[in-house]
């Protein structure tokens, strides 16, 4: 019988430093694990990446930027500079400040937008900044009869109205025939030397803020060139601050755009 509990005991403590080896190799495992799992966790965070607007060429200084001016590259979010681009659309259209080599990162600093130009210069902004591409600005002689009783404001949407008085058998009269559309759907960039103060069109609030000027002598519209053309013809030689022919401005409402075909409208434009 003492033999058997010898034996016993035997087993128990075989039991016990067996226990004890599975614990101790149980515990080396857990530290290996939580170590890697740590380690891995921080190579991870070292290699995200962002995506980050860049130069694809070099860009000189006072250019507008194009789409194929820029790219979108992913790099290490360690090397994305603060505040630089995500979007090329948040860059396409703005101004470059100073050159921009390729494979640079664009920051706000070295274009110019609309936007920023406003928030710079406010009232003082180069209208140049505030013409949108392809566009140009364009100047007609304007009354407060003419600027729908003086009320269109910078920001608005107008059609421009030629109309002109015809020689009658000696009387002269206006004739319904005297009147066409010059151009429609246009944007008014300033009235007098009050611009527009919103880098969007139909900005509302901006509308409102640019305020009215009836003792206004000049209306600035955003046209195409082509337009130019045409509205230059039509409002005839400018001179002592007057116009040759009445150029009346027929104020939009908020919103509606385009053109409509069935209007008269006056002459033909280069090309057609």
């Amino acid at each position: 019988m003492i033999k058997n509990l010898a034996i016993g005991s035997g087993s128990n403590r075989t039991f016990l430093v067996l226990a004890l080896i599975l614990g101790l190799v149980s515990a080396v495992l857990i530290g290996v694990f939580l170590s890697q799992s740590r380690g891995n966790g921080g190579e991870q965070a070292t290699t995200l990446t962002g995506p980050v607007v860049v130069a694809s060429q070099d860009i000189p200084a006072l250019t507008r930027v194009t789409e194929n001016m820029v790219v979108v590259k992913s790099l290490s979010v360690d090397a994305v500079l603060p505040g630089a681009f995500t979007e090329p659309e948040a860059v396409v259209g703005q101004i470059t400040q100073v050159p921009v080599a390729a494979g640079e990162q664009i920051l706000p600093a070295k274009v110019t937008a609309t936007a920023s130009a406003l928030q710079e210069f406010g009232d003082k902004t180069p209208l140049s900044l505030l013409i949108p591409q392809g566009k140009r600005a364009f100047a007609i002689g304007l009354t407060q009869i003419a600027a729908a009783g003086g009320l269109v404001r910078p920001g608005d949407h107008v059609d421009v109205i030629l109309s002109r008085t015809v020689d009658t058998q000696g009387q002269t009269q206006l004739a319904p025939a005297a009147a066409c559309y010059v151009v429609q759907d246009v944007e008014v960039l300033a009235i007098g030397e009050t611009v527009k103060r919103s880098a969007t069109e139909g900005d509302v609030s901006a509308i409102a803020a640019a305020g009215t000027d009836s003792a206004a002598v000049s209306a600035t519209l955003a046209v195409s060139p082509d337009q130019a053309w045409v509205l230059a013809g039509a409002q005839e030689s400018a001179g002592d601050k007057t116009v040759g022919n009445q150029l009346w401005i027929a104020l939009r409402p908020f919103g509606e755009r385009g053109e409509s075909s069935s209007l008269p409208v006056c002459g033909a434009r280069p090309g057609a």
